[in-house]
């Protein structure tokens, strides 16, 4: 394919600098720097003291901008050259969002997402599912977020927050959880409020599982997952758990298998499940411990493993619980957290995984997060590099970014024969309670439990 360059050096027999800077059109003066940037043809041989910038790419130090300018002009003639280039500053725009606390949300600089958000903040074919308790749709950093609704715990499509549950007294909206957890997800940014989710542009598919009272119902765990499977979402986020221990039913174990393997073609759907809240050892029988699923556990701020989280072989991953999220009634709140935080930053890293790379199936991408994870060094992992605290490490979203945008596969180095001219050289609790080596690694998650 041709290519064609906006702004071309066009010979001069004396460049001149204003102030370092040289104009290279009408409207575009450039700060030059002492040095020159130079892309070889194959064959041609790079001049002593140049630099490699990889493949055929090279940048030659010279002693000022003004002989940077000099060797540009001179190498032009020079057919072992594609291009080149005295080496400038650029003017690039950083990042910036409207919305008024993304400078809260310390769990995004953690993870170095501003890198992330300049590739991609989501592609709306997207979907993810939060299934969770009521999620205010009116919410102004979620109202343009969503897709198809449901409410598995009424059986119609209205998800909101019910007056008065929650609450210990009065009709208010006291339920902030699924608000909380939908936001980390997919709040919409740049919308001059709230604040900015891990996948912005990605499709929240929201869907209400946990009401207050004795709705809580096998029959609305299977209809909950049959609806995210129906509306073909790459992601399934599980805040929830429950009170105590007991052994997945069957059919809710079916339902989770056809969920992780069926939607987007049969590429299937990362279901990630919070670890739980309750400072205590996951079962093997558990929901958590499913071989299809993500079983993430949190840390604070300081990498720390929180108080609370619970722990085990079926911990896969740890990520921080994201205290600073939107809440019904347009609201924010800074003291979100447990678990229930954490696996939601989980699931809009998934996201925006996918949003990068459609065509990873759930495993696939389970194992990437797996792989790219970094262990702890306040803990010593086993042989196989998992601890019970910190799965196999804490998610690595610049890791990932790298594994999934790798940089064009670099030739030999060829050069070119240029002078060197210039140069120098119902029972699902917890989650509203939680409110009040890498090979060694590699293809871990789906991995046989102890018994």
């Amino acid at each position: 394919m041709a290519w064609s360059a906006g702004l071309t050096l066009h010979p001069v027999e004396t460049p001149v600098l204003h102030n370092g800077k040289y104009r290279f059109a009408e409207a575009t003066e450039l700060t030059v720097l002492p040095a020159v940037v130079v892309t070889l043809r194959a064959g041609a041989v790079a001049p002593p003291g140049a630099v490699p910038l990889g493949g055929r790419s090279w940048r030659i130090p010279t002693s000022s901008p003004e002989s940077a300018l000099l060797l540009a002009f001179q190498l032009k003639a020079d057919e072992g050259v594609a291009s080149v280039w005295p080496d400038v500053i650029l003017p690039i725009r950083t990042l910036q969002f409207d919305d008024p606390s993304y400078g809260g949300q310390w769990y995004l600089e953690e993870l170095d997402m501003e890198s992330l958000f300049s590739v991609t903040l989501g592609d709306p074919t997207v979907r993810v599912a939060v299934i969770d308790s009521g999620i205010d749709l009116a919410h102004e950093d979620l109202v343009e977020a969503y897709e198809q609704p449901y409410d598995a715990w009424s059986d119609d499509d209205d998800p909101s927050p019910n007056p008065g549950e929650y609450c210990s007294q009065g009709t208010a909206i006291c339920d902030e959880h699924g608000t909380a957890v939908s936001g980390i997800v997919a709040a919409r940014s740049n919308n001059g409020v709230g604040i900015v989710g891990m996948c912005s542009e990605c499709t929240l598919i929201p869907i209400k599982l946990l009401g207050e009272g004795d709705g809580n119902t096998l029959s609305a765990d299977v209809a909950a997952f049959e609806h995210a499977i129906a509306a073909d979402v790459a992601v399934i986020n599980n805040s929830w758990g429950f009170i105590d221990p007991i052994a997945v039913p069957e059919p809710l174990a079916e339902v989770i298998h056809r969920a992780a393997t069926e939607p987007r073609d049969g590429k299937g759907a990362l279901v990630v499940f919070a670890a739980g809240n309750d400072d205590r050892e996951i079962e093997d029988d558990e929901l958590q411990a499913l071989d299809d699923v993500l079983c993430v556990s949190a840390t604070d701020s300081y990498g720390q493993p929180t108080a609370y989280t619970n722990f085990g072989d079926s911990v896969d991953v740890a990520a921080p619980s994201a205290t600073v999220t939107i809440a019904p009634n347009q609201s924010i709140i800074t003291n979100f957290g447990g678990t229930s935080a954490a696996a939601p930053v989980v699931s809009g890293l998934a996201a925006w995984a996918m949003s990068v790379d459609p065509d990873l199936t759930a495993q696939e991408l389970a194992d990437l997060l797996i792989e790219t994870a970094v262990p702890s060094p306040l803990v010593v992992a086993d042989e196989q590099g998992h601890h019970p605290l910190y799965g196999y490490g804490e998610i690595d979203a610049l890791a990932l970014k790298e594994r999934l945008i790798a940089p064009a596969e670099e030739e030999e180095p060829q050069g070119c024969a240029c002078a060197n001219a210039g140069m120098e050289g119902g029972t699902l609790a917890w989650a509203m309670a939680a409110v009040a080596g890498v090979a060694a690694r590699s293809g871990a998650r789906r991995r046989q439990k102890t018994v």
